[in-house]
């Protein structure tokens, strides 16, 4: 396991859940020292039982964060995540809005992410 690939993966996901180091490290039950430390990549011999930890308090699986090296952590802007709950889209059309190639240019609202949609649509879902 790379202990910054799993710290990029917990900051990410913290950050998206909109908390500070010490709420999540409350709702883990472990010290926001500890959580700062695993989010810069500096702790070691991280436990399974913490990175469970992690992974209830974020709403992940043990793997989604224990396995993020071997994936890009890519995050989801929060436009596309309030688009993607609005119409009920799936997980699999959401990754594919994220890793579209858009040289420097991203929506930055839902009828932006609408609208990129509506045009791409045939082509990634067809």
């Amino acid at each position: 396991m790379d202990s910054r690939e799993l710290g990029r993966q917990v900051l990410a996901r913290r950050k998206e859940k909109g908390w500070s180091q010490e709420q999540l490290g409350k709702i883990a039950n472990i010290s926001r020292n500890y959580v700062s430390q695993i989010e810069r990549g500096e702790a070691n011999s991280i436990s399974i039982k913490v990175i469970n930890k992690l992974a209830i308090a974020l709403g992940a699986s043990p793997s989604d964060l224990s396995e993020c090296a071997s994936h890009s952590t890519l995050l989801i802007p929060p436009s596309l995540r309030e688009y993607a709950l609005q119409d009920n889209m799936p997980y699999e059309v959401i990754d594919k809005l994220v890793n579209l190639p858009k040289k420097g240019k991203e929506p930055k609202t839902v009828a932006g992410w609408r609208s990129l949609y509506e045009v791409i649509s045939p082509f990634i879902d067809g």
